[in-house]
């Protein structure tokens, strides 16, 4: 996924902190005055349907995306009412992954509330009938929770460094020869996905969105060369873990990749068939 497609505030804010990593190519869409690079700026509406109703032509903004896309939006902002309608002019061209971004709905109005049950919705069936590829779920709480608190100012920045990284971290990865590997092709029906991290030591496992009915997991282990030349029970250690994954009834498989890291780093991937309840 080396294209980046935000909407909306928290779209745009995700897709930003991707330009770090010079891999990616970025694009925003957002009601607000932004002064950046590929930014669109639609007409600010005052309902989620005034958006579908009203939704720009971006087939000039958009002619050179094609490829494999992260589309990265929140269903509460008002501004994924056009989201469907921007994705038709694109899907024939992009294949099409979501990272949709989970709020908490005890702080939203009545509006952006009926507008992330509806998005959050239908946008599971679209990844279920394989319009989308995947859909990626990260809830804001979770995250919050995992790198246990921040500061006010820049509270949403330590968010998303996390959700970026993590990301991009899995991509590079994919596009990497690792030392020993199990990945097989994913299950076609398993299109509803999150991410995660993983203490390698104390095997605790803190993934992004609690999903329901986890059919698959794919482990990428980032280990250091000093590390995998030296340390004897370290495979041992590993599939030993793949192994209780199984015990659950959950078809796990891993890779294992060297770094130049002092650190190592363990990332997962969880996928599952079934439409998650909101």
């Amino acid at each position: 996924m080396d294209k980046i497609l935000g909407l909306g505030k928290v779209g745009c804010k995700i897709a930003t902190t991707f330009e770090r990593y010079p891999q990616y190519e970025v694009y925003k869409i957002d009601s607000a005055k932004k002064t950046a690079p590929n930014f669109f700026q639609v007409e600010k509406q005052d309902h989620p349907q005034d958006y579908e109703d009203n939704c720009p032509d971006f087939s000039g903004f958009l002619k050179d995306l094609e490829g494999d896309l992260l589309f990265v939006l929140s269903g509460s902002s008002l501004i994924s009412g056009l989201s469907l309608r921007l994705l038709e002019q694109i899907r024939h061209k992009c294949t099409i992954n979501v990272l949709y971004i989970k709020p908490d709905k005890d702080l939203l109005d009545n509006v952006k509330t009926l507008q992330e049950n509806l998005v959050f919705n239908v946008f599971q069936e679209y990844a279920r009938s394989g319009v989308f590829n995947q859909m990626y779920i990260v809830e804001n709480d979770v995250i919050g929770e995992i790198i246990k608190g921040a500061p006010i100012i820049g509270y949403f920045d330590k968010l998303n460094e996390l959700i970026v990284s993590t990301i991009h971290m899995i991509n590079v990865f994919d596009n990497s020869e690792a030392i020993e590997s199990t990945f097989t092709q994913p299950f076609e029906t398993c299109r509803i996905s999150t991410f995660g991290i993983v203490n390698l030591e104390e095997e605790q496992e803190n993934v992004f969105f609690p999903l329901d009915e986890v059919k698959e997991k794919w482990y990428y282990y980032g280990i250091s060369e000093n590390k995998l030349k030296t340390d004897e029970n370290l495979f041992n250690m590993i599939t030993s873990q793949i192994k209780e994954k199984a015990k659950e009834g959950i078809k796990a498989s891993y890779g294992i990749f060297s770094t130049d890291y002092e650190n190592d780093y363990v990332y997962c991937v969880a996928r599952s068939s079934t439409v998650q309840k909101n």
